[in-house]
């Protein structure tokens, strides 16, 4: 992520600020509320995944103490160590790369979620990979450290739609309560100064939480898609009908051809298969969940639906972890194993034949949506080559 991408973004959420790299060497300024707040990039400009705001060095220990399940045993004792180490506010003054931000009597979002909040609080910043649906990630947390709030801000289009269907999806999630599953709490939604922020309960997460990392959520992701269970052909089911609404949708017209005429050879070979829907997370992944004793907390749930073919969490998760997909090949994707996974969602067969193929089809849809315009261009081989994929898959589907 290029250090201009950082300061755009600080600037949107600083909108009445002068924001600028600081330079280097120069000691931490005031703390945040006093007009003037530094940033200091984790671990540098150049390799930034973090901003951490100096002054205020608990709240900046509590941005580091985050664990999913995909972090290890040294990965996870390295992160609190560094976590302890940043409380001190030692390591900051070494840290040369930081972004200067002086706005005197300014609105900011740190303002704004202060009021939300009811309390002070100051922000670290993330930022995702360079796609459509990137956005900025805000950690609330009180200047003693306390995490009060998650906060998605949606800057574009894009990302707007997505924290509008995420709102949605943790209300309607907060009456479906589905077992075995912690879910964030709608704290505050709302259009501030032309950006949507989604302000959202922060889950517990810790060190000593941890599983080995090839426990894997079954039950916990059965239990999530029985909320909406419903047998059906997939001809003329939901999930069907809003994938054949995908070409008209997508910009390239031969790849819209392509994906209809998959489309087409799905409904042709499948129609008349009853298969089981249900709800799914849409993003399940061992870097959006930790364990909390029996419970996942579970975030991220932007690309949630009731009308999923039951078992794309657990295809989700498992083809996630392989390789990056630019480099799937039919035999990895419909290897035996890979296939074997759907058996706890008792799904064998041509079932399990055919929700591997509209899991790969999903997938395609939602990156070849996500890759279009200048931002989605990073996305675009991964888009290419699963479309590839599926072509070249068709007499295993």
């Amino acid at each position: 992520m290029s250090e201009s991408a950082w300061l755009e973004a600080v600037s949107r959420l600083w909108p009445e600020a002068e924001v600028s790299r600081s330079p280097r060497g120069r000691r931490p300024g005031p703390a945040a509320g006093d007009g003037v707040q530094e940033f200091v990039y984790l671990p540098d400009a150049r390799r930034a995944r973090l901003l951490l705001p100096l002054g205020a060095p608990r709240a900046a220990g509590t941005a580091l103490r985050r664990y999913s399940h995909d972090l290890g045993v040294k990965a996870r004792l390295g992160r609190g160590l560094l976590s302890a180490a940043v409380r001190t506010g030692l390591p900051q003054r070494f840290l040369p790369d930081r972004v200067h931000v002086r706005a005197p009597g300014g609105e900011s979002v740190q303002h704004r979620l202060s009021e939300i909040l009811g309390r002070r609080v100051v922000v670290s910043v993330s930022i995702g990979n360079a796609r459509a649906n990137r956005k900025p990630v805000l950690q609330a947390i009180t200047p003693a450290g306390e995490s009060l709030a998650f906060v998605k801000v949606g800057d574009t289009d894009v990302a707007r739609d997505l924290i509008r269907a995420e709102t949605a999806a943790l209300e309607e999630l907060s009456v479906l309560r589905p077992p075995g599953i912690r879910v964030p709490r709608v704290i505050h939604h709302e259009d501030w100064r032309g950006l949507e922020l989604l302000v959202m309960s922060a889950l517990p997460t810790g060190v000593r939480r941890w599983r080995p990392s090839g426990a894997v959520p079954v039950a916990a992701m059965s239990g999530l898609s029985a909320v909406a269970a419903e047998v059906r052909p997939l001809a003329g089911s939901p999930f069907l009908d809003r994938l054949r609404r995908v070409p008209a949708q997508v910009g390239d017209p031969a790849a819209a051809v392509r994906l209809d005429g998959l489309l087409d050879h799905l409904a042709e070979r499948y129609g008349d298969l009853d298969l089981r829907f249900g709800a799914w997370h849409g993003d399940w992944t061992p870097w959006n969940m930790a364990w909390r004793r029996d419970l996942v907390n579970l975030w991220d749930w932007e690309r949630f639906a009731r009308d999923a073919p039951a078992g794309f969490d657990l295809l989700h998760y498992t083809l996630q972890q392989v390789r990056p997909t630019t480099s799937w090949t039919a035999d990895l994707v419909w290897s035996d194993g890979v296939l074997a996974a759907l058996e706890p969602f008792g799904v064998g067969g041509r079932a399990a034949r055919a929700t591997l193929a509209l899991y790969l089809t999903e997938l395609y849809a939602r990156y070849v949506i996500a890759g279009q315009g200048s931002i989605g261009e990073p996305l675009r081989p991964q888009a290419d080559a699963l479309l590839d994929l599926l072509d070249r898959s068709r007499s295993r589907m």
